[in-house]
């Protein structure tokens, strides 16, 4: 069997009631070089079954994968492990993917010349609701080179995106995993792979996103309260690896953050003086981090 272009990856935790949707937008694809991988993080409902239902229709190209509830960062891992394709592409349970989504990304990464491509991660384009509206910005400039920083600190661009990304970058770059927690966020990766390679960035919508009410972008204030490991990682990476994308008030936010989630982590305020960079920027945001770490305990305290 030849190597798929594609890797389309769905994870998914008890969406059995959308999954249809998904499933039906990747077989109306237009370009047909791909594979399907879907990584069940510990459903509780009837996604096994519906997955064995709709095996027949992809025809052996559909390959299923079920962990225990550990994250849709972990599903990722597992599926850029797994990936037979060159590129993969992310499609979240409840979403559709536009039936011309893969051939406008097929069409967008070979108009990168093939003794360039080694420095680019992937091609990238847009997300709109179901609405009709776009979901955030469009990129500046349609077919654009550039990166993830560059793109959101320079270009002020916003809003869900959708990419194809190399697998083999994915398998360099994989999320770090927190014990007994269920969630980094995503540009945790994206930002680390800007320091190495671009994306060309496309302003064509390639899927409809809709947010659940139970969704994970729906509880991110919660989800954040319950996973303060990883976003310790998060902050703590953005002040010591990406600090000069970041203007002062920037880094100052960054620093407030990074005191709050290492105090709800367990990280003192020793362990953060040897880490932090800027000894004087620390000071000066302590105040206001150990405030939003106090609140949080009381958050979470009320909610016992």
């Amino acid at each position: 069997m030849t190597r798929p272009l594609f890797s389309i990856f769905i994870p998914t935790y008890n969406r059995a009631d959308t999954l249809p949707r998904a499933l039906e937008s990747v077989a109306g694809q237009q370009f047909r070089d791909f594979e399907l991988i879907i990584v069940d993080d510990g459903s509780e409902d009837k996604t096994g079954e519906l997955i064995n239902r709709w095996k027949r229709q992809f025809s052996g190209r559909l390959r299923y994968f079920r962990q225990k509830n550990q994250g849709k960062h972990v599903a990722y891992n597992l599926a850029a492990r797994e990936a037979e394709g060159e590129l993969l592409v992310l499609l979240d349970s409840d979403d559709v993917m536009l039936p011309h989504a893969l051939g406008t990304l097929e069409q967008c990464w070979h108009s990168i010349p093939a003794s360039e491509r080694e420095h680019f991660a992937g091609v990238e384009g847009l997300c709109r609701e179901s609405s009709g509206k776009l979901h955030g910005t469009p990129f500046p400039q349609n077919g654009m080179d550039s990166d993830y920083l560059e793109i959101t600190r320079k270009y002020g661009v916003t809003g869900e995106k959708r990419h194809a990304i190399r697998v083999d970058i994915l398998r360099r770059f994989p999320y770090p995993v927190v014990a007994g927690e269920r969630h980094i966020r995503p540009s945790f990766v994206w930002k680390q792979i800007a320091h190495h390679f671009r994306f060309r960035y496309i302003n064509t919508v390639l899927q409809i996103v809709d947010f659940r009410p139970d969704g994970l972008t729906r509880n991110a204030s919660f989800r954040r309260l319950r996973n303060p490991g990883g976003m310790y990682l998060y902050w703590r990476d953005d002040l010591l690896n990406h600090r000069q994308y970041q203007n002062r008030h920037q880094r100052q936010y960054s620093t407030v953050q990074y005191i709050r989630y290492a105090l709800l982590s367990g990280h003192g305020l020793r362990v953060q003086w040897d880490e932090m960079p800027d000894k004087r920027q620390w000071l000066l945001a302590l105040p206001k981090g150990v405030g939003n770490y106090l609140v949080d305990r009381l958050k979470k305290i009320s909610r016992r």
